[in-house]
This record gives C-alpha cells, sequence and structure tokens, in this order.
C-alpha cells in the first residue's frame, strides 16, 4: 500500500490546476472570437489627406480603401469610382484593444465577450463613401467624401475655410 506525501498530494493539486487553467487558457483562445478578432482586423486609417493630394495611381488608391463600389469608364478613358470604407483605426490602438481583449478573455472564461464585440463594432468608426476620379493613365485627378457621418471633434479639426 502506498501511502501519498504531503508534497506528492500538492503536487497533483498544482497539476490539475495547472491542466484545467492551460486548457481553459486554450479554449478561450480558440472560441474567443468576435471582439479579438475585430480589434485585430479593423482595417487602418485611411489617409484622406494624401489622396486629396491626388496624383497616385488607381492600384494604390484601391489598395487603401479596397474594390471600387463602383466604377464608370468614360468614352475620354478617364474613369469614375465609387469606394465604400470604414474609417479604420491606426495599428498600435488594434493591437493593444485586441491584447486586452484576448487577456480578458483567459482570465472571464471567455464572458467578456459580452462586453468586447459591442464595443468593436462601436469603434470600428463611420462607414464612409467617396468618390475618386482617374485620368485616361489611371492617376487620381480627384477625391471627394460623398457621404458618412462625421463625429462633432472631427468637424472641428477637420473644418476648412470656405475659398471664395
Amino acid at each position: 500500500m502506498h501511502v501519498d506525501q504531503p508534497h506528492e498530494a500538492g503536487e497533483r493539486i498544482n497539476m490539475k490546476s495547472l491542466t484545467l487553467a492551460l486548457f481553459v487558457g486554450l479554449a478561450s483562445l480558440f472560441t474567443s472570437g468576435c471582439g479579438v478578432y475585430m480589434a485585430f482586423t479593423q482595417p487602418p486609417r485611411v489617409d484622406t489627406e494624401a489622396l486629396d493630394a491626388g496624383g497616385m495611381s488607381r492600384d494604390v488608391v484601391i489598395e487603401r480603401l479596397g474594390a471600387p463600389k463602383s466604377s464608370v469608364k468614360n468614352a475620354d478613358g478617364s474613369r469614375e469610382d465609387t469606394f465604400e470604407y470604414y474609417e479604420g483605426s491606426s495599428s498600435g490602438w488594434k493591437i493593444g484593444r485586441g491584447i486586452f481583449h484576448l487577456a480578458a478573455d483567459v482570465f472571464t472564461m471567455a464572458l467578456w465577450e459580452v462586453v468586447a464585440t459591442p464595443t468593436e463594432y462601436g469603434l470600428r468608426g463611420d462607414k464612409i463613401t467617396a468618390q475618386a476620379n482617374f485620368d485616361n493613365t489611371d492617376r487620381l485627378t480627384s477625391f471627394r467624401v460623398l457621404g458618412g457621418d462625421i463625429k462633432p471633434l472631427e468637424k472641428k479639426l477637420t473644418a476648412r475655410p470656405n475659398a471664395s
């Protein structure tokens, strides 16, 4: 008959706790999805000032904004594209949020997703519709935002004096 020594019983409890913690950690890593995934895959912020300057190729514009929602090629070879995109956010902010959501998922056994997913829907930014015009060599000649809700603070920051 084998009698467990006190330190052996403690090692078994620690091993069970470690196994359980590892299982919960891995399970929450693979099942936590929405908030963590949404934070890490949010599109980058679009530099509209660079687009306003014009001159860049259509391929670069598509790389930054995604495929156009519509595209019309004119008889002279010029083109007018309409894009829809989300404002996005900086990569540091995205990574920080993703890591926080992942840690919160691990510590709450994925219950944090009840808060994380709606938060990420709110933080993804407004959907913007914009129009880009290209010349016959597919160089950007003009870019303008057609619609999208701009938050009050951004209105103040992006306000430009009227050119008369």
